[in-house]
């Protein structure tokens, strides 16, 4: 895909990450970590927007009405499905124009945007990207919307956050909820993280928050995966701030 149609979404040379996780995971803190990395500029939670904008790629690229008329419009009109052969192309089509949408064009333009309006990497940005803890919520969409990003943003990478089910259950709003209601979410979520991450083994690396007790021997190998040269005193450093999780 050219970068002179779509320049914000190829602006960071070395691409961007995605920190995909659920609430009170101590996602804030791997957050700060890629952070310290020069030229890394991830930016917090966001609602979840890339999900929506997804959604809407996916329907204009695979939605009836848009897929017919893109698959009828360059055939005889003989050749066309019954119900476009006299409308197809003609002002008086119920989805008039829907056959000239590219829906390639679309998903990229929309991302682009994206990056452009909200992610705004920062001047020698070379690694752009976010953390979310909503990517889970649409169990049926999950695998779709990974690959939608995976496709779209250059070099993508996600890193996918676990941490103790009891832990989270325990953690500010979660606490409310039945345990095992909790549980339940946690063991979906982490169940379409495991199932992506094992299909995409090259885009993906899973995070157990545990594990950051190791201290900067377990950081590295998340810099590793990256590509990124790993600082063990800055690594520390932010290990060492305290985080309410």
């Amino acid at each position: 895909m050219s970068s002179g149609l779509y320049p914000a979404l190829y602006m960071p040379k070395d691409g961007y990450v995605f920190v995909v996780t659920y609430g009170r995971s101590g996602s804030t803190l791997t957050q700060s970590l890629l952070n310290s990395i020069p030229g890394y500029c991830i930016r917090g939670e966001n609602g979840n927007l890339t999900y929506f904008l997804s959604r809407a790629a996916n329907f204009v690229a695979n939605n009836d009405m848009y897929k017919w008329r893109r698959e009828d419009l360059p055939k005889r009109t003989e050749d066309r499905r019954p119900y476009l052969k006299k409308i197809l192309g003609q002002p008086y089509d119920p989805w008039a124009g829907a056959e000239d949408v590219d829906p390639i064009d679309f998903t990229y333009s929309l991302m682009n945007l994206f990056v452009e309006k909200i992610l705004k990497p920062a001047p020698g940005c070379r690694v752009s990207g976010f953390k979310e803890i909503r990517f889970h919520e649409d169990p049926r969409f999950f695998q779709t919307y990974m690959e939608i990003l995976r496709d779209t943003f250059p070099n993508a990478r996600f890193l996918f956050q676990t941490r103790d089910h009891d832990a989270v259950s325990k953690s500010s709003w979660w606490a409310k909820h039945p345990k095992a209601t909790v549980v339940k979410e946690l063991q979906r979520a982490e169940t379409m993280f495991k199932n992506f991450a094992t299909a995409n083994p090259e885009h993906s690396f899973t995070i157990e928050y545990e594990r950051y007790s190791e201290g900067p021997e377990y950081v590295q190998k998340i810099f590793d995966f990256l590509g990124e040269a790993h600082d063990p005193e800055s690594t520390a450093a932010v290990l060492g701030r305290s985080l309410k999780h």
